[in-house]
């Protein structure tokens, strides 16, 4: 009997396959007077109806719960990466949209595969990052599958939203609903998908799915308006810091004609890093990858028109940046509550560009209060900046390479059209501080929402699949190298030319420095030396170990013809702590 029910699933299938296949020609069989009302698989009903709203890529791992849906996407044009693991897959995803702001599907199966995927989930929710997530379900009536598990709440703790394809008549509807919340509300979405559900055949009409509705660019009310018109009226040393919402909204220009009025320094969140690149007033980064004149800057400040940036404990420096006397003005589509130290703040529910293009409006020609040019003449660094400050914090030891020259060389070596992937670990203030980008799209910060080390490989490969005109380079720690080491495979399958920076400790080296390099127990979070080049080698890749500023010279023939990943084995001083981890230490 099993034996039978395959064979007639089997032959389901192959029907079903068929049907699709000539639905996206438009020539559905059996129905020449309306090849448009073919009746197909729900399954099928949801992949295409993604196709029709402009999906075009879809990351995931594939198994019998989300098969079919898959393979509809591809059907409708989809481009289809399959990733080793489903929380790369994710990350591959939330990287693709934050390199080029497209929006892409991840697909995977019930029950472990959503389980799989919730770390970069939570990341992507975190960060703001929209995206639609086919998951299997299993069939209400199935109380004994292994694979019945609470998907719905499980997405919701992590900060993602839900929909649920209710009946077969309403799945293009479900489905389309699933893709306008996530471009809506600017987080995932995961679409439960009933596997009993997905086998029911139903009439499909494409011309009846709805188009993509575009976002409003709201304004906040006037009174509020003018409120925030006033304080930045009377701010003698205010400092604009735009996040990525800011860069989101097209807001760069418009902020940086109201720094000018406002006679204002600019920064950035990390997540906007390189923003206002080659702009006299840029300070840099605002918060715990601040150098010591951008911690000047926000410390002098008696005001703060934060747009588009969320205000993380790592933008606000652990809250070390803000005096208790500072305001704050906050601009944000959708505002939430902060605690940023200060004793007064504004929120300015709008679009970033619309509202700033008001304030400017409003504040019209008079002469502002603002001495912070001032900044500029007390500063050391007359020239604007083009790209992060880097800080010394490393020395030549034989046997490791110093991590700060050996990240400003590779800098060096770099086209200008590159996009840095950063993982999270203790390393990160090198790559950030030293390795500059074009736009802030040319940054993604793996772990800026969730702080999971581990989500930069699935990253790079989203990030050089959304954008191949540019160069993609991953700085990673060694434990989250080897955490994510399944996704190399598919970096050298697909020839990725992804160059893999590894900074490598061999340790968690963010919790060394915390306790202590003579904490009795550290050895918990230190490990033998590994042969990362050598593994990375024997894997299909090309690998180099480097512990000399000269060794780096072996970069350059890869980069004149880079085919594959290159991965660079970076031996670096495990005692050494840089600054940005102290602060981050303050805050736990």
């Amino acid at each position: 009997m099993p034996l039978l029910l395959s064979a007639i699933r089997a032959r389901h299938r192959r029907v079903h396959h068929l049907a699709i296949a000539h639905l996206v020609r438009g020539l559905a069989p059996n129905s020449e007077r309306n090849p448009m009302h073919a009746e197909i698989p729900v399954a099928h009903i949801v992949g295409r109806t993604l196709a029709v709203r402009g999906v075009d890529t879809v990351y995931g791992v594939v198994g019998s719960g989300n098969y079919e849906a898959t393979s509809a996407l591809r059907g409708g044009g989809a481009r289809f990466i399959a990733a080793r693991h489903e929380g790369a897959a994710v990350s591959m995803a939330d990287a693709h949209h934050r390199a080029s702001g497209r929006i892409a599907a991840v697909t995977v199966h019930q029950g472990p595969g959503l389980t799989n995927a919730l770390t970069a989930l939570g990341e992507a929710a975190k960060s703001g990052v929209p995206l639609v997530v086919l998951a299997g379900a299993a069939a209400a009536s199935a109380r004994r599958s292994n694979f019945l598990v609470n998907q719905e709440a499980l997405a919701v703790s992590v900060g993602a939203g839900v929909e649920t394809l209710t009946s077969p008549e309403t799945a293009a509807a479900d489905t389309a609903r699933a893709h306008q919340r996530a471009r809506e509300e600017m987080r995932p979405i995961v679409l439960n998908m009933p596997i009993d559900l997905q086998e029911v055949g139903v009439a499909f009409d494409p011309a009846g799915i709805p188009a993509p509705r575009e976002r409003t660019h709201a304004l906040p009310a006037t009174d509020a308006l003018d409120r925030a018109v006033a304080e930045l009226r009377h701010a003698t040393r205010p400092v604009i810091v735009a996040g990525r919402g800011a860069w989101l909204s097209g807001a760069g220009a418009t902020l940086s004609r109201l720094a000018e009025r406002l006679n204002a320094p600019l920064m950035t969140s990390a997540m906007a890093l390189g923003m206002f690149a080659g702009d006299p007033r840029d300070r840099g980064i605002c918060g715990g990858f601040s150098d010591p004149q951008g911690v000047e800057t926000l410390e002098s400040a008696d005001l703060l028109l934060a747009v588009g940036a969320s205000l993380t404990s790592w933008t606000t420096r652990g809250g070390s940046v803000f005096a208790a006397h500072q305001r704050i003005i906050r601009v944000d589509s959708s505002p939430t509550s902060i605690d940023a130290g200060v004793s007064h703040e504004t929120l300015l529910h709008g679009d970033a560009d619309a509202t700033a293009r008001a304030l400017l409006d409003r504040l019209g020609g008079e002469t502002p209060r603002s001495t912070a040019l001032r900044l500029r003449a007390e500063s050391r660094d007359p020239e604007p900046r083009t790209g992060a400050p880097t800080t010394r914090t490393t020395r030549a030891v034989s046997g490791w390479v110093d991590a700060d020259a050996a990240t400003v060389l590779l800098d060096t070596m770099l086209p200008e059209q590159r996009t840095l992937v950063v993982d999270g670990g203790h390393f990160i203030g090198w790559p950030v501080r030293g390795i500059r980008v074009p736009d802030p799209s040319g940054f993604i910060f793996s772990s800026a929402g969730f702080q999971s080390i581990g989500l930069g490989m699935g990253s790079a490969v989203g990030a050089a699949i959304a954008r191949p005109d540019r160069l993609t380079v991953l700085a990673t720690g060694d434990g989250g190298y080897q955490m994510a080491i399944s996704e190399l495979e598919t970096m050298i399958r697909l020839q990725l030319p992804i160059l893999v920076a590894v900074y490598n400790d061999a340790a968690y080296g963010a919790e060394v420095h915390h306790f202590g390099p003579d904490e009795p127990f550290v050895d918990q979070v230190r490990f033998p030396a590994v042969d990362i080049a050598a593994a990375a080698a024997g894997a299909g890749a090309t690998g180099l170990t480097v512990t000399t500023l000269e060794a780096l010279e072996r970069v350059k023939p890869w980069m004149e013809d880079p085919r594959g990943p290159l991965v660079l084995d970076m031996r670096i001083d495990p005692s050494v702590s840089g600054p940005w981890a102290e602060q981050d230490f303050l805050r736990h």
